[in-house]
């Protein structure tokens, strides 16, 4: 450990010398990084931030559990090769591991299987990144559906309300391969116990403009010509089909807005608190994980504070184990396809 703390101590004082390096590393995203980010998968976006942040951030660990080699770390191991940490299939010593250099200055993500590093290591992550805040980014990989074809154990559709439940974690789920990048940048520049939901679904970019993560803030991502009716509220990567669900809806005459939750927690109180004051005749929320526990429950919690208006609808994957399948299919079956949530939206509606 004498070497960790070498790095730490170096980091720090690294990053106390040198504004200019952090406000580099603050999250934005250009409008052509976001081009060339949408032609990648998650996991390149990944490699890709790691890299970049390795030439720049010699105090960076990255600490994986034998899933390393698929997260397109080449660059960041040749650049910085010491920050790059193999625990093997563990991923309870993983956490343990990446807490113990990030409490001594490290900068320090640990990616794996979105259902192994929120499930498998909870007790972990309960007692040394909420209770300890030990300033861990937690990166899931392939969350929801994407694993479908390996089985129930594969998919991650409770992730989220794990990690909800554990004091002192954000959790980001970001809707596209800009957003995540930029919230892997935000993390670098200001460190904390962190969830990071990754995903590949249709490879919409959603941000060609470039963005800039924001912690507990709303974006409208899509708005309809009149005062809209309905709210869309999504999470993650399946934002892109609630955008193409709200255009359906707008060819019926139905007014729907789409508002993406980047952070399911803090969640954007006083956006849902809009929506309640706001008139709406609904408010559904769609999430590529169970309808327990996730955004659906967040936005549910708040509403009933308001007395419970507007009506709710929660779209999501029941409350099941499924069976093995494609991302593809699996959502289909689900409703969770732009067709099948334009119609639960119409059937609610029409009582």
């Amino acid at each position: 450990m004498s070497s960790a703390c070498a790095r730490g101590e170096k980091n720090a004082a690294a990053t106390a010398a040198s504004a200019d390096g952090r406000g580099a590393l603050a999250g934005a995203v250009t409008a052509e990084e976001s081009a060339r980010f949408s032609a990648m998968n998650p996991k390149q976006v990944f490699g890709e931030v790691m890299g970049e942040l390795a030439e720049r951030d010699g105090g960076l660990s990255v600490v994986v559990s034998d899933y390393g080699r698929r997260l397109n770390l080449d660059h960041m191991r040749e650049v910085l090769p010491e920050g790059f940490v193999q625990c093997g299939i563990a991923e309870q010593n993983q956490v343990e591991v990446a807490a113990a250099l990030a409490n001594e200055g490290l900068t320090t993500f640990a990616p794996s299987y979105a259902t192994f590093i929120t499930g498998r290591v909870y007790d972990q992550v309960r007692v040394n990144l909420g209770m300890m805040r030990s300033p861990v980014a937690l990166v899931g990989v392939s969350a929801g559906c994407e694993s479908g074809m390996l089985g129930a154990s594969h998919m991650a559709l409770e992730d989220v309300s794990l990690m909800r439940g554990v004091p002192n974690m954000e959790v980001f789920c970001p809707a596209d391969n800009a957003e995540l990048a930029s919230v892997l940048r935000l993390l670098a520049a200001a460190p904390r116990p962190a969830y990071v939901r990754t995903n590949t679904l249709d490879g919409a970019n959603l941000h060609p403009d470039g963005t800039t993560a924001a912690v507990g803030r709303a974006q409208r991502i899509f708005s309809p010509e009149g005062a809209p009716e309905v709210s869309l509220v999504a999470t993650g990567t399946i934002c892109s089909r609630a955008v193409e669900a709200a255009r359906l809806l707008a060819a019926d005459g139905v007014a729907a807005e789409v508002l993406e939750m980047l952070t399911v927690k803090p969640l954007d109180v006083a956006a849902v608190d809009a929506l309640a004051a706001g008139g709406r005749r609904l408010v559904a929320t769609v999430e590529e994980h169970s309808v327990v526990g996730g955004l659906g429950a967040a936005v549910a919690e708040r509403l009933l504070e308001h007395g419970g208006a507007p009506a709710l609808l929660r779209l999501g994957m029941p409350d099941a184990y499924q069976n093995a399948d494609s991302q593809a299919a699996l959502l289909e079956r689900a409703g969770l396809t732009a067709a099948g949530i334009a119609a639960r939206v119409r059937e609610r509606l029409r009582g």
